[in-house]
């Protein structure tokens, strides 16, 4: 018996892998994944680029320059995540042998494609900005031109894409007709990323989904290495979160709950170190 169910775990997983690179393939396939690649490219070397007295230019660069691609992933994802309740989108390899929380696993893990991506571009963008000598950031005596952002830093939009990315096919495997979804949630996504300085508050920022640096003191900025260190943990526990609402079953419960944990320990150990 208990071969059996070895076995049969095994053939799940394998399953499970093949669904994936299906799936992974269907996402990079995706007009609006490349759209929002290609925006995104042209807004960091447009923005990077121009305006040389652009005080606020290290703060709000890559927030600023990553907003299209929040769209473009959470339409894709959506979608993918509507496959099942969809009458004119039925699933990929309808024949494949898993039942709909193993196909959610697989366009889970499809998600790669637009991480990775962004995560790319990061990169480029880091190093990029290192051989340019940094950015200005600031005014006054606290005024620099060399403002560089960490890897800390830099680790914060995949891990943003990896969220939108996780409550979208969260969100399309709810509901029955995408339409509605996408139009609220695309909404929602102008408000929590729009207006980013908004979510700099004294409280609010250890909430925000794109947390930006340097936090703002009344007559100073301060970059905060451990708050942005904490705010990756907690973004990490989003991506938990909203992994596990897109299943039905195990391990539903453990990722919700893992999830709710650690976002809830990142957002109070961000307060408790805070600097204001």
């Amino acid at each position: 018996m208990l071969a059996t169910n070895v076995a049969a775990d095994s053939s799940r997983r394998a399953a499970i892998r093949a669904l994936a690179r299906i799936e992974s393939a269907s996402m990079a396939r995706r007009v609006s994944i490349w759209v929002g690649v290609a925006v995104t490219i042209a807004g960091v070397v447009f923005a990077a680029r121009g305006q040389p007295d652009w005080s606020s230019k290290f703060r709000d660069l890559v927030p600023l320059s990553i907003f299209p691609m929040t769209f473009a992933t959470y339409i894709a994802a959506v979608r993918s995540g509507n496959r099942d309740r969809s009458h004119r989108r039925p699933p990929l390899a309808e024949a494949a042998p898993l039942d709909a929380d193993g196909r959610t696993l697989a366009r889970l893990a499809s998600l790669v494609v637009p991480v990775g991506l962004i995560a790319l571009v990061m990169v480029v963008f880091g190093l990029a900005s290192r051989a340019e000598g940094g950015f200005r950031m600031g005014d006054g005596a606290y005024r620099t031109e060399t403002a560089l952002h960490s890897v800390l830093d830099l680790l914060q939009p995949p891990l943003v894409i990896a969220v939108i990315g996780a409550m979208g096919v969260a969100i399309g495997r709810a509901v029955r007709w995408s339409a509605p979804s996408l139009m609220i949630g695309l909404l929602l996504l102008f408000i929590a990323l729009g207006p980013w300085w908004l979510w700099n508050d004294r409280y609010a920022y250890t909430t925000a989904l794109m947390q930006v640096q340097p936090l703002e003191f009344p007559d100073r900025y301060f970059v905060h290495a451990p708050t942005v260190a904490l705010h990756d943990v907690y973004l990490v526990g989003l991506v938990a979160l909203f992994s596990g609402l897109a299943l039905r079953a195990h391990p539903r419960g453990r990722l919700v709950a893992a999830g709710v944990l650690t976002a809830t320990v990142a957002v109070v150990a961000q307060l408790a170190v805070s600097p204001y």
